[in-house]
């Protein structure tokens, strides 16, 4: 499942980009952000971190089913904003 997203601050635009998630556990790190994701029975577990060189801001774990987004969908994670969108590989 590739799941393209937005992390924002307010109306900031932190970072932006897209995670291809399988069923093998990987770790990226992109800007303010460490995504670690994989691919469970029925649902993709993402765990995000943001930080800065000093802090870490948040630690979430995410459990999305999987799923063909029908429009962009947001979760709330304290000050931020993650806005994401599932699309099935074909």
């Amino acid at each position: 499942m590739r799941v393209d997203y937005g992390f924002f601050e307010g109306d900031e635009l932190l970072q932006k980009g897209f995670l291809l998630v399988t069923e093998k556990e990987l770790k990226e790190t992109h800007g303010v952000l460490s995504i670690k994701h994989k691919l469970l029975q029925e649902m993709a577990e993402i765990t995000i971190e943001a930080f800065t060189e000093t802090e870490r801001h948040i630690k979430s774990t995410l459990h999305i089913p999987i799923h063909e987004s029908g429009d962009w969908e947001s979760i709330e994670l304290a000050q931020f904003t993650l806005a994401f969108k599932c699309i099935l590989d074909a």
